[in-house]
């Protein structure tokens, strides 16, 4: 467990290192389980493993118990429990293998509005090498204090704003000394950078994310599937925020507007005789290719243009639904009073009415419940081709 200075260099510095944490046992036992899982996940382009480059592994490979293990590892989760005030879900788990000659990275920090990983508005990295990070290998520098957590502040809506961040000076970044075995926990705003690998062996990490419990990714989670929930023990599972073998198929929108207790939602009419929450089936975007799936906030954006006659500047995940025999991913927007007095398609239903509505799938209400709930601490998800242009834009 962390003492009370460790959580001061933490919150003072937005990273800690905790020198040989993980035993050299649990480091082997990593490798084997990357021996049979080659990281060949991700955008790959014209790369031929294991030519210069950076491979990922990520996705569904924790489902090998080699790999799995280190989720629920003792070392990780107490603090990382700490670290984030609430109970922590994995949002990622990421394998990375800078191979010999493989570029380095520039600097950078990961809260991406557009990212599963990177939406969530309280979140983590937990990060083991597999060998020590030096100046051949390449290290992983760090800018202490470069969060700047004072950049985030309630807006007038329902999601946290973000200030666009202030990129540190070259020399701010520093070498924490990363070493075999060790654990470093390093905050999501915190700005980084990687070094090219100039040596004969190959750079290797786990970089696992936690997000708090009460702060869901913006865009949704990367649902794992469940051979991966069935991998962890009991007491792992919890980590899981969301499993299933059924794909997203199709995305919807909680849309209200008025007070959270005088609140009205929206809903279309779905074949005439049932309502359903505005939207349709999904598409996956590449305008900013990846492996962290799960952002179909642009099939959303498509459906409202076209039903609703409406572009949202944000949207924030609020659940996934069974619909079907696939999975419906929704998000949430409430309208303020600043928008053009029109009328839009479909029909408003307050509370009450909704709770008699002959809705389509059953998990409207649910969903509206969710939105409406004050509990999560929410952050704002827009699309891929929006962050091209500026995701602190809106």
């Amino acid at each position: 467990m962390l003492d009370a200075n460790q959580l001061e260099d933490y919150r003072r510095d937005g990273y800690l290192v905790l020198k040989g944490a993980i035993p050299e046992r649990d480091i082997q036992r990593l490798e084997r389980g990357l021996a049979r899982n080659p990281p060949l996940d991700g955008t790959l382009e014209k790369l031929k493993y294991p030519e210069p480059g950076r491979y990922t592994l990520a996705n569904n490979a924790l489902k090998d118990p080699d790999l799995a293990f280190i989720v629920e590892h003792e070392a990780i989760i107490p603090p990382v429990r700490l670290l984030l005030g609430d109970e922590p879900k994995l949002t990622a788990y990421v394998i990375y293998d800078r191979t010999p000659g493989g570029d380095g990275l520039r600097a950078h920090n990961d809260y991406k509005r557009w990212r599963p990983v990177g939406s969530s508005m309280n979140w983590l990295f937990s990060v083991i090498p597999f060998c020590d990070y030096d100046a051949e290998i390449g290290r992983l520098r760090v800018a202490p204090g470069s969060h700047h957590l004072e950049r985030i502040r309630p807006g007038l809506e329902r999601a946290l704003h973000v200030e666009p961040p202030i990129k540190p000076d070259e020399s701010d970044f520093v070498d924490p000394g990363l070493e075999r075995g060790d654990l470093l926990f390093m905050n999501m705003h915190l700005w980084h950078q990687a070094d090219a690998n100039r040596s004969e062996r190959h750079r290797v990490g786990v970089f696992n994310k936690y997000a708090a419990a009460n702060a869901p990714p913006a865009t949704g989670y990367f649902l794992y599937d469940d051979d991966v929930y069935n991998a962890l023990s009991p007491a792992g599972r919890k980590l899981i925020a969301v499993h299933s073998n059924r794909s997203i198929d199709t995305t919807r929108l909680v849309l209200t507007r008025g007070s959270t207790t005088q609140a009205e939602v929206l809903l279309v009419s779905e074949d005439n005789q049932r309502w359903a929450l505005p939207g349709g089936a999904t598409y996956v975007e590449r305008a900013i290719p990846d492996w962290d799936e799960g952002n179909v906030i642009a099939s959303l954006q498509s459906h409202l243009r076209e039903q609703v006659c409406i572009e949202m500047p944000w949207v924030s995940y609020v659940g996934d639904f069974n619909e079907g025999n696939h999975l419906c991913r929704v998000y949430g927007y409430t309208l303020n009073d600043r928008g053009f007095p029109v009328r839009y398609a479909g029909r408003w239903f307050s509370l009450d009415e909704l709770e008699g509505a002959r809705c389509a799938f059953g998990y409207e209400a649910e969903a509206v419940k969710a939105w409406l709930d004050p509990v999560p601490i929410r952050g704002k998800g827009i699309t891929q081709a929006q962050s091209r242009v500026d995701q602190y834009a809106f």
